[in-house]
This record gives structure tokens, sequence and C-alpha cells, in this order.
């Protein structure tokens, strides 16, 4: 980005900009959207869109993060509703990984970045939703330390996240043309994620 939106002018410029980038790739898709289409959708000059982003590349970027933002947000909000800590771990994983995959479903600019995901900074968008659900893992297995007296939980926890983002987007990038159904897959998944993080039998 080439400039930073420290004033509120160039906050909704930025806005308004991610905004007709979302917009256009929803539309258009990925490889058929140009920053004269993202300046057109916006209503600014290619030269406006220009002094905040230098290049296509770069507004995929941000639109990354900020997708990643609100997927945070709004899985937080739905798992506090839910009292997910109340839970076992099962029901939880296998919970929120449909809820996941329902909110991709139904969301154009989240399916978009599913098909394309090879072409797109991908970990603009997984980076932080790594360290979210590390945030949110925290809370639960300091509720259920007895059930699950994990060592190196961080580490356990980094590889069953990835494993579940990764495997969620590359089933959703090849939808419909998948061999089992997603509840299926949702299954398979918090097994993994139960087995990994179940106390182990002692020899």
């Amino acid at each position: 980005m080439r400039k930073m939106p420290k004033q509120k002018r160039s906050r909704e410029m930025v806005e308004r900009l991610l905004d007709a980038t979302a917009a256009a790739l929803a539309e258009r898709g990925l490889d058929d959207t140009t920053t004269n289409h993202i300046a057109e959708k916006a209503g600014v000059s290619i030269g406006s869109l220009y002094q905040y982003f230098p290049d296509k590349d770069a507004l995929m970027e941000a639109l990354m993060v900020r997708v990643s933002d609100r997927v945070s947000s709004v899985f937080r909000e739905h798992a506090t509703k839910l009292e997910y800590v109340k839970f076992d771990l099962k029901t939880v994983s296998n919970y929120l990984i449909l809820y996941g995959i329902d909110a991709i479903r139904n969301d154009p600019v989240s399916q978009e970045i599913m098909k394309s995901w090879n072409s797109l900074p991908l970990e603009k968008l997984l980076d932080p939703l790594e360290k979210f659900f590390l945030s949110m893992a925290q809370p639960y297995f300091v509720r259920h330390y007895q059930d699950y007296p994990i060592q190196h939980l961080e580490g356990k926890l980094y590889v069953l996240i990835n494993s579940t983002l990764l495997t969620v987007a590359r089933y959703l990038q090849s939808a419909p043309n998948n061999a089992i159904t997603e509840k299926n897959l949702a299954h398979i998944l918090s097994d993994m994620i139960v087995a990994l993080l179940a106390p182990q039998a002692k020899a």
C-alpha cells in the first residue's frame, strides 16, 4: 500500500477500494479483474487507485487481510454465543468446521478466494486466522485441562489448525467433484483433532 490511511478520508478511500475489489472479484473472478475494473467499480480514477495501491497484487493482499479480520470477528461472535467452551472437543470441532464451510459457500468473495487460492497471497489470509484460532483454543483448553492435559499444545494446535484450514480450502476449491460429503469431511477432521489432542494411553 502506497499511502498509510491515517486520516478519515484516506481510510474511507481504502475501504471503498477494497469494497470495489471484493465486488469485482465476486462478479468477474480473479483472472478477469483488473485495476481498471476496480477503479470503475469504486467510482474513482485509476490514478487515485494507484495513490493507495501500486497494483492488483497489493489490493489482493489487503483484501485477504480484511477477509481474515472479518472471518475472525464472525467466528468469535458465533462461537461465543454457542458457548463453545462448554462442549466436548468433537462436537465443537465438527460444528465449527461445518459452520465455516457453509459461511464460505454463501459468500461469493470467499468462494472466489477458494477457487483461486493458488494464485493469491493465501498467507495473508491464513496467518492471521491461525493466530485467531490459537487464541480461541486457549480458553477452551484452560477450562478442559483435566480432560486434555496435553504436552506441546501450541505445536499440536499449529499443525491441526493449518491442516484443517488448508484441507477445507482444497475441498472447496475442488467442489462439486469431491469424493466425500462435507459432513464426512468435518467428521474426519474433527476425529483427527480429537485423536491428536486426546490424552495418550500409557504403555
